[in-house]
Parts: C-alpha cells; structure tokens; sequence
C-alpha cells in the first residue's frame, strides 16, 4: 500500500491560510461588516488545529499494519462466502418449494377434477331423482320432499356431505314406502277441478286414490300437486277403491307405467263425462235439443204424409164435373184426403160468384197454410236458442276458470279444467242443437213451400175450371 508524504499536510494547511488571507479583504471591500484584527489569527489557529487532527487520523490510517489489513480483508471474503453459501441454499430451498408447489397444484387439479365429476354425478342423480319421485304417489301427499333436489339443482357450489346423504335419504325412502300403504285427510281436486274433502289413499309409490266425504272413490294421479282425480275412474277401480277403503278387500289398481296407462284412461271422455264437464248449463241445451227433435219428428212426419195432387189433377178434376157435375167433383176432392189442395178446393162452392169464391179458396188456403207452418217458428227457436245458451255457459265457465286462477294461481293448469270443459262442452253442445235444428228446418219449409205452391197451382185450376163451366153454360 503507498505511503501518503508527510509535508502534504502541511501543504494543504499553508494552501488553506492563503486562501483566508486573500478572502478576508474582498469580503470588506464588498460592503460586509469589517473583521475586527484580533479575529482572524483566532480563526486561522482554529482551522489549523482542526486540519492537524484530521492529519494525524489519516496518518494513522496509513500507518495501520499491512497483516492487520490482510486479516480485515480475509475476514470480509469469509463473510462474503458465507453469505454466497447461505443465497445457494436458499436457492436450492426456493428450488424445492418450487417444486413442491408443482406438485400440490397437479394434486390440486386431480382433487378438483374428482370433486367436478363427483358434483356432475350427484347434480344427475338429483335431476334423475326428481323425475323419479315427481311422479311418485308419497309426493302428492309430501310436497315438501323434493326440497333438497330443488336445492341441489338450484345451488351453483360444491353439494356437501349433507346433500348427499339428503338424496340418499330420499331414495331409500321411496324404497321403504314403496312396501308401505298409507291413509289421510286431506283434499284433492275432481274431476270437474273443484277441491273436495276426503281420504288419500296412497299404496306404495305407484297407486294413488280419494274417497270423498259422499263416499265417491276417485282415482288419483301419482305426483299431482295438489292430488288431482283422473278425467274419468273406470267402475271396476271406484270399487276396488271403495273396497279397499272400508277394509273388505286388497285388491287396488295400479299404473306401472307410472301415469302413462292414466294419461291414455284421461284422453278417453265417456258421455257421462261429458255430461259432468258441461255444468248445468248443459241440460237447458239438451233439454231444447229433444225438444226440437220430437217436433222435428212430429213435424217431418205430418208433412211427409201429406201429398201434392196427382200431376193429371187437372184433367181428373174436368172429367169428374163433366160426368157428375160439382157433387162428382166433390167426391174426388174427398178421395184425396192426404192432399192440402184438395181440402183447400173443398171451401169453395159452384154457385158464389167469382169474388167470393175467390175469398173462400184464399180463406182455405191460409188455413191450411198455417196448419203446414205450424210449429216450425218453434224450431227455428230452438236453433237459435241453443247457440246462445251455449256462449252463456262459455262465459260462465271461464269465470270459473278464472275464479280459480285467482284463488290457486297458474301453477297447475288443471285446476282450471272445470272452468274450460264447462266453456267448451256447453258451446259444443250448444253448436250441436243448433246446427241440425237449422237445417231440418230448412228443409221443412222447403216443404212447406212445395206444398204451398200446389195448393196455389189447383186453386187456380179450380178457378179456371168452374169459369170456363160458367162460360160453357152461358153460351148454351
């Protein structure tokens, strides 16, 4: 190591003096405060002293020993190799957490793709589930069950062990209530949609019925919230559930084709289902629909009998009153008692004169025209009646329906199926009166004008006949 001189710091001191004493001046001619004469001595012997302290230390750092500064620097390499030992070690740490933390995020990616499949399985045997027990007779009579299910399908994290064991719970419950009968009161929904008060009856998970407080048996379908009765319970099951219900008998009906064998029994309708479904409105529409029908029958058959003339009337009728005269014309008019024109021709007599001859055949003619009319007003009626009886219990069931709406809600439409089969059975039926009310009497007027225009044909022939004898007896 170089040795500083030793006059350097004497140098610099004298160097330092100088500089003091070439300041001192051009700081008063600058305008400062002058420097009183003994001050600066004292400044100057300061500043000497304070640069021969700072001499001496560095001197003393100069003079330290050369093997005294090898050991410094050893110990400073010893430190630095311990600290480069200590940062490998904490590389190779680092390097192995590394690792370590590979290897738990691969753990973690299998554990979480376990738990994603498991949560899959348990979220499809929850749905299967579902569809399982929602068609299950124990349902209709616990709607709460299917909680847990709506719970797991709804809920968008990981289902618990609580989960699992609630849907397990519910399977091995349907199992134990499928060898289980059970019987409560409650109510249920007919038919017609109207609630009813009763029994449930329910056998395993597949047989549902009711037995209402008049002690009508219903069939049931299973899973229906609130239990709603089948369009239409055979007889053969109603007593099955009768007997079964009083304690007689064992047998019950069952769908094993969980409601698809109901859903075929719902679509056939028989005609006291549809009497039922119709409402009371129904029975005026049937009530004018017979009576319509025995006037039809009534009416057709009276028309029917009677005939127009023969098509050579004319002719018999000439010969007739040649031969005989007027009495000979008489007999043939009484020979032909099913004809309207013959009787009418009978309110004439040979000897009136014209006008009043004329009034009589009219006079006949209006009365056998109102005996072939009459009862036909009647009909068309009737045609016109059913129809609009039938709108009146459209608008009456769908108050109902509505009614019903309001009170259960829109959660089961069939709760307002009574409503609806009233609207739609009662303008069917009404449609139905009417339409062949309509054209039977269409067609009975049409007969009623035929015979009115033979009727007119041989009152003019009678005029023409019993003029041309006036004509044929005044020339002679």
């Amino acid at each position: 190591m170089t040795r500083l001189p030793r006059a350097l710091p004497t140098c610099c001191l004298a160097l330092f003096i100088a500089l003091a004493a070439w300041t001192v001046p051009a700081l008063a001619q600058q305008g400062e405060a002058p420097v009183q004469q003994g001050e600066a001595p004292a400044r100057l012997d300061g500043l000497a002293a304070s640069m021969t302290a700072r001499t001496e230390a560095v001197n003393k750092l100069l003079d330290l020993d050369e093997h005294e500064l090898r050991t410094r620097v050893a110990a400073m390499r010893k430190a630095r190799d311990a600290e480069r030992a200590r940062l490998d070690k904490a590389v190779a740490e680092l390097a192995k957490l590394r690792g370590e933390r590979k290897a738990l995020a691969d753990r973690y990616d299998a554990v979480a793709g376990e738990m994603r499949a498991v949560e899959d399985a348990v979220r499809s045997n929850a749905a299967q589930a579902r569809s399982l027990l929602e068609k299950s007779a124990r349902t209709s009579l616990v709607p709460d069950r299917l909680a847990p299910l709506t719970s797991i399908a709804r809920s968008r994290d990981f289902p618990g062990l609580e989960a699992i064991a609630a849907l397990g719970g519910l399977l091995l419950d349907e199992i134990e209530s499928g060898a289980t009968v059970e019987t409560r009161g409650g109510t249920f929904l007919g038919p017609d949609g109207q609630a009813r008060a009763g029994n449930l009856l329910r056998a395993g998970g597949l047989f549902l019925g009711a037995t209402d407080r008049d002690g009508r048996a219903y069939l049931l379908t299973p899973g229906s919230i609130p239990p709603q009765a089948v369009a239409a319970t055979p007889g053969e099951a109603a007593d099955a559930i009768e007997a079964w219900a009083d304690g007689s008998d064992g047998v019950l009906p069952l769908d094993p084709a969980h409601g698809a064998a109901l859903s075929l029994l719902q679509a056939r309708r028989t005609l006291d289902d549809w009497v039922q479904g119709g409402g009371l409105l129904l029975w005026p529409i049937l009530a004018i629909g017979l009576a319509a029908l025995l006037v039809v029958l009534y009416k057709g058959a009276r028309l029917f009998l009677a005939r127009p003339c023969p098509k050579d009337f004319p002719r018999r009728l000439r010969a007739a009153r040649d031969a005989d005269g007027w009495p000979g014309v008489e007999r043939l008019l009484r020979s032909l008692p099913r004809s309207p024109a013959a009787r009418v021709l009978l309110w004439t007599s040979p000897d009136a004169d014209p006008d009043l001859r004329d009034k009589q055949l009219q006079e006949g003619f209006l009365f056998e025209l109102r005996r072939l009319e009459s009862w036909l007003g009647f009909i068309a009626v009737m045609a016109a009646v059913a129809p609009l009886l039938g709108l009146l219990g459209t608008v009456t069931g769908m108050i109902d329906s509505f009614q019903a709406v309001t009170v259960f809600g829109t959660a089961n439409p069939r709760i307002m199926s009574g409503g609806i089969s009233e609207a739609l059975i009662t303008t069917q039926a009404g449609l139905g009166v009417a339409i062949p009310a309509m054209l039977l009497h269409q067609f009975l007027k049409q007969r009623v004008q035929a015979l009115s225009a033979d009727m007119e044909q041989q009152c003019a022939a009678l005029q023409a006949l019993l003029a041309s004898g006036r004509n044929d007896g005044g020339a002679a």
